[in-house]
């Protein structure tokens, strides 16, 4: 949300959240707001209590979508089902998802599949763990 705030010229980045500590240590609202505070893009961000697989924004709201290594944390296949069709449901057409994720990259796309949209796979390993990413593009 942050690094996504950073290069804005207009709009906000928001992220959600359901600050499960298990997930990662600190991870508090106010860790985050106080981090994007340190970033100089406090005024860039909005930072909700949500949980992916039942979002409160309506169809068609988000240019891009941006996950970074969270919903393998979604213990079930038909949790990570839901929150896949639930960013389906929030982009724009012509919008882009991007999902980096340490697993579960491959069910992702196919759902998005399902949903209607066109699905490109990658790896990388810039930070020396292989992630996968999942770019998908709204029709």
């Amino acid at each position: 949300m942050i690094g996504a705030a950073k290069k804005l010229t207009l709009g906000k980045s928001i992220g959600i959240d359901i600050w499960n500590p298990e997930d990662m240590h600190n991870n508090t609202y106010q860790n985050t707001m106080r981090n994007a505070e340190l970033e100089g893009v406090l005024e860039k961000v909005e930072v909700r209590n949500e949980d992916v697989r039942s979002m409160s924004f309506p169809n068609d709201t988000f240019d891009v979508v941006l996950s970074n290594l969270c919903i393998h944390n979604i213990p079930t296949k038909d949790g990570r089902k839901k929150a896949c069709q639930e960013i389906a449901r929030v982009l724009k057409p012509n919008g882009i998802v991007i999902i980096t994720d340490k697993s579960h990259t491959k069910e992702y796309g196919e759902i998005f599949a399902m949903e209607g949209l066109t699905v490109e796979f990658f790896r990388t390993s810039y930070d020396g763990s292989l992630r996968r990413i999942v770019k998908a593009a709204k029709k």
